[in-house]
């Protein structure tokens, strides 16, 4: 599929960091199904990949990869490590003897016309012969466009193909299936901060939102026990039953509920402990804080699907971490936005209005908060402040320890302000957190 928002990205850059953080050494690298290249531009910042075989069924989707664009980002096919192949992916994995270290696909949707049998346990049996002995394959489960059962389907057909199998996820329910052929090899801390020390991957895992390594621990949903546990009762998807995707729409809120069972932070952060999988192949030197990380995806995830308190999300993220990503979500910005707001307000005496709440979340994510109180001064000396503008500007002077301004502020909107859980919420938490005094 296709996005070009950092956010949007995050997951389709996941499919090749992932099997490069836990494979640094990865030189033959396979991807199937070209899209827009965004997978394709991150498989090439590997630090040893010296191959990298892009193979689509439609010729059309290379010839427009001249037309994309964006901060930092050059059409991988004039990588001269690329090779693009115009063929059926699944032909070329009969076909080529070629082993790979990665093999990656992101397909159309699995109920998308003719795209089932790239979902089932024969193709990703196909996937693993043709991996190097402790190889990864990285293969996308969109379970927002499937039914619940229908994911499980496609989860034991995983599962049967790949012994050594784990699930991840963002906050999102773009999940990511991972197979390692073979026991994997366990990875030393060193090893996987590689990609981050790099400045080329280092910067382009950060726009996206994975800042840290640890947050790769945090994508984690599921080893093989829990696939094995959850699928009990269900048949895999086969060539042979290609109707176990029917053709009815799915429950969304079914599969909130099912991909929620996964965010929970205690229960997800020990399913990644006790993982043997994981023991085998992940660093427990980075085991530090993961709950924590845990709970930002839960805390994002909760946010997009059901909606909650952005104000409580904000203060978790400023005092509770200290990434950037989270904070500029939350505000509805991102390191792209942010970028562009920064390179007009540099040219400008005085900063459009329409920047303003760009500047303001770029300055809160590098958590200099006299700047943000600064801007949103600004919007409400020039007339763009709303009610919940308010509200963040009140926050934001406790947070500065100016309990006082905070006070004033909160005064001198009282007849605007109807008392309701959200603002008994946020004067009880002003007044523990820092001895404001509500407006009476």
């Amino acid at each position: 599929m296709s996005a070009t928002t950092p956010r949007n990205q995050r997951y389709m850059r996941l499919f090749a960091y992932l099997p490069l953080a836990l494979r640094p050494e990865a030189e033959d690298v396979l991807l199937i199904c070209y899209g827009c290249g965004i997978t394709a531009d991150a498989l090439l910042h590997g630090p040893n990949v010296k191959r990298v075989d892009m193979v689509d069924i439609s010729k059309e989707v290379f010839h427009l990869a001249d037309f994309y664009s964006g901060i930092n980002y050059s059409n991988p096919l004039r990588d001269p490590r690329v090779h693009a192949i115009v063929q059926d992916g699944r032909f070329f994995l009969q076909a080529s003897p070629r082993q790979y270290d990665i093999i990656t696909g992101e397909p159309p949707p699995p109920k998308v016309a003719d795209s089932v049998n790239l979902y089932t346990q024969e193709f990703f049996s196909l996937m693993k012969g043709r991996l190097k002995e402790g190889g990864i394959a990285t293969f996308w489960l969109p379970i927002n466009q499937v039914k619940v059962d229908e994911a499980k389907a496609i989860l034991r057909a995983f599962h049967s193909a790949f012994p050594n199998a784990l699930v991840w996820a963002s906050a999102d329910q773009q999940w990511i299936m991972m197979g390692v052929k073979g026991p994997g090899r366990k990875m030393e801390a060193s090893e996987l901060r590689q990609l981050w020390n790099d400045p080329g991957s280092g910067a382009d895992l950060r726009r996206v939102g994975v800042e840290v390594p640890q947050q790769l621990a945090a994508l984690f949903l599921m080893d093989g026990d829990e696939i094995d546990r959850i699928t009990r009762d269900t048949a895999p998807l086969t060539d042979n039953y290609p109707k176990r995707l029917s053709d009815s729409a799915w429950d969304e809120e079914a599969n909130i509920r099912f991909a929620s069972a996964y965010m929970d932070p205690p229960s997800a952060a020990d399913r990644f402990v006790r993982s043997q999988v994981i023991a085998g192949i992940w660093p427990e030197a980075l085991n530090k804080s993961i709950e924590a990380l845990f709970a930002v995806r839960e805390s994002r995830f909760l946010s997009e699907t059901i909606g909650t308190n952005k104000l409580a999300e904000l203060d978790l993220y400023l005092r509770g971490s200290r990434l950037r990503t989270p904070v500029l979500e939350v505000l509805g910005s991102d390191e792209l936005r942010v970028g562009i707001a920064e390179r007009i307000a540099s040219n400008s005496a005085a900063p459009p209005l329409e920047i303003l709440p760009d500047l303001m979340a770029g300055a809160l994510a590098r958590r200099d908060i006299s700047e943000a109180v600064r801007l949103l001064e600004d919007e409400k000396a020039r007339g763009m402040f709303s009610l919940n503008d308010t509200f963040l500007l009140t926050y934001l002077y406790c947070l500065n320890r100016n309990v006082g301004k905070a006070e004033e502020l909160a005064a001198n909107n009282a007849a605007a302000v109807k008392k309701d859980a959200f603002v008994d919420w946020l004067y009880g938490k002003l007044e523990t957190d820092f001895g404001f005094h509500p407006p009476r």
